[in-house]
């Protein structure tokens, strides 16, 4: 269960062991795999508040999928761009707060992606994706250099993810993700009495 396998081992350990030759996943790991991600977005409602979304298995697959690729494809280096792309597809569903947290499960690991990636030339094919997904998914990106401006909208009208995503940029003190008005009066908010014990020097942008 080589999938399954994978977001085990990144969940519980901040390591993993990929294939060295690209096959396609069988129906089966699909499956236990699918399960394994439920657990773990089950496992993470007791940090969340609000209405937490329901969790969105597709979406959480096509993650756990890209994250696999993607690490695989910093070993796997003589693969072309052409290549690169077919393997790294972008998720073509609908982008709701539901997807977006199951999209997280595995999509939190990218900064640590970008570390293993970061010798490579910011041309490259690699490089570029996890960049795109680092903008279509900005709740996950938190921390990393993103180079893009990235629409927050679903994530600033729901509740839950608006509160966790505010946590994160304060935790991360990601300065770059203070460039919107409304964010910046969340942080406030959040930050209280404590600013300068909880992020000295903070200021909006």
């Amino acid at each position: 269960m080589e999938l399954e396998q994978f977001i085990q081992d990144i969940i519980q350990q901040g390591k993993v062991i990929v294939a060295g030759a690209v096959v396609p996943f069988t129906g089966e790991d699909i499956q236990q795999a699918t399960q394994r991600l439920r657990e773990y977005y089950e496992q993470q409602l007791p940090e969340l508040t609000g209405r937490v979304p329901a969790f969105e298995p597709e979406a959480a697959v096509w993650a756990a999928v890209y994250l696999y690729r993607a690490a695989q494809l910093t070993v796997l280096r003589a693969l072309d761009e052409d290549a690169v792309n077919g393997l790294l597809t972008p998720f073509t569903g609908a982008v709701s707060p539901g997807t977006i947290l199951s999209v997280d499960i595995s999509f939190r690991h990218l900064p640590n992606l970008v570390k293993v990636a970061k010798g490579l030339s910011p041309e490259d094919a690699l490089v570029k994706q996890i960049q795109a997904a680092a903008v279509q998914w900005p709740f996950s990106s938190v921390g990393m250099k993103v180079e893009k401006e990235v629409n927050i909208d679903v994530i600033m009208h729901d509740t839950c993810l608006r509160r966790a995503y505010i946590d994160r940029i304060i935790d991360t003190r990601d300065k770059n993700r203070c460039n919107n008005e409304l964010v910046n009066e969340y942080i406030k908010e959040a930050l209280g009495d404590h600013g300068q014990l909880l992020w000295p020097g903070w200021q909006p942008q």
